[in-house]
């Protein structure tokens, strides 16, 4: 079945579906990044903020949004950060992608 979405819908489906993906996520201190985004007792976040304005994005939440949405995956990546952007308060200027090889970038510390 195909369905269309009109564009200014886009933006607002993809954030409902973060919200409710990213309703446990917690901020941590990140070993590389500024900030790490990351779900409870996992060692790897899935974002990574770095001052002043770089966000990294773990490459399997593209695919997770690609796979409901197959819209580009440049879209997704620009999508996403605005959602950081508006979520979190963070400016968000240039947005990288952290593949499997480069998973460190987004490594959260235990701050306690």
């Amino acid at each position: 079945m195909k369905v269309i979405i009109p564009e200014n819908r886009l933006e607002q489906l993809i954030f409902k579906y973060l919200d409710v993906k990213f309703k446990d996520l917690e901020q941590s201190k990140g070993e590389y990044n500024d900030i790490v985004f990351k779900f409870p007792d996992e060692e790897f976040g899935i974002l990574g903020w770095e001052k002043p304005d770089f966000l990294y994005i773990y490459w399997k939440l593209i695919e997770n949004i690609f796979n409901f949405i197959p819209i580009e995956k440049t879209e997704i990546k620009k999508i996403i950060g605005m959602y950081v952007g508006s979520r979190y308060k963070l400016e968000v200027k240039n947005i990288l992608v952290a593949t499997a090889d480069s998973s460190a970038l987004v490594l959260g510390v235990d701050t306690n």
